[in-house]
């Protein structure tokens, strides 16, 4: 089985800093690291080929500092990786990445049977990519996928995947190869990689391929027309402050704002079979007013 991941490098959440007064990204704080999708993403790669046998291709598109992705990934488990970079590429969106990765991919000699990718970042969180990437390659695509698992019947993979929907609906599905799967970033948790695969890993080679000149130029800045409005940090959730009844002693205010308005609440514990306890909780719900 040949996998290809599709990685990215990003800023670590929590070393983002947004100013308030300019708006502006303070970019020499960011702390960054590999994609926590993507990581999934090639941990899953890594299982199957443990499971199945085959290799598996770290693919970025980034300047010299990706490198630090692939390098991660090397030390996961991948066997190789490729670095795609052009100046060009700094201005491209999603869109024309997504050609790019397309465009590297075809000249692979075999053709990956798997192609995987996190199903956002965490800087810009557009989720395009992978959708994108499946479309120039004419391939099935199953998005959103928190559940991954294999099934290999007369030498043919099916895998099952359960994905995530809206309103917290799961859909269960097999599908066979060649295709593209997108993955969250609560698919698995990617292993922690040893001292020998650090090492190796710092001392592989990474290769540069151009893909503009492998693209065809009529995918270039024809829909990546993205304006930024604002950026901002965002706002934290408002607390209730508990307001202390004024009849009450100082010492019993005290407690209700130390426990938040709770030290009034009553609790009462029902036991009995389970038709006496559906029967208490109706009755409670009616003298509430809840039916």
């Amino acid at each position: 089985m040949y996998i290809c991941v599709c990685i990215k490098q990003t800023p670590d959440s929590a070393s983002v800093y947004v100013d308030p007064i300019t708006g502006q990204v303070d970019a020499e704080r960011f702390v960054q690291i590999l994609n926590p999708a993507d990581a999934c993403a090639i941990e899953a790669a890594v299982r199957l080929k443990e499971q199945f046998g085959g290799a598996v291709l770290a693919l970025t598109l980034g300047p010299r500092d990706a490198e630090g992705a692939l390098r991660a990934a090397l030390a996961i488990g991948a066997d190789k990786a490729l670095r795609l970079w052009t100046r060009e590429a700094e201005s491209w969106g999603p869109f024309t990445v997504a050609a790019a990765l397309a465009a590297t991919l075809q000249r692979e000699i075999p053709p990956p049977d798997l192609i995987l990718c996190g199903d956002s970042t965490s800087d810009w969180s557009s989720g395009i990519v992978g959708p994108a990437l499946a479309y120039h390659l004419d391939l099935p695509q199953v998005t959103g996928v928190i559940c991954l698992d294999s099934i290999q019947n007369n030498r043919h993979i099916t895998l099952r995947l359960t994905r995530r929907l809206e309103r917290g609906y799961h859909e269960l599905l097999e599908a066979e190869l060649p295709l593209l799967v997108t993955v969250t970033g609560t698919l698995n948790e990617p292993r922690y990689p040893s001292l020998p695969a650090h090492l190796a890993s710092l001392k592989a080679s990474i290769p540069v391929l151009d893909p503009s000149t492998l693209m065809s130029n009529t995918w270039h800045d024809e829909v990546d027309q993205i304006t930024l409005l604002e950026m901002y940090m965002p706002r934290p959730r408002p607390r209730r402050i508990v307001t202390p009844d004024s009849h009450r002693s100082a010492y019993q205010r005290i407690g209700e704002i130390i426990s938040g308005g709770a030290i009034g609440r009553k609790t009462r514990l029902v036991e009995g079979t389970p038709e006496e306890l559906a029967q208490t909780l109706v009755t409670f719900l009616h003298e509430r007013g809840f039916v």
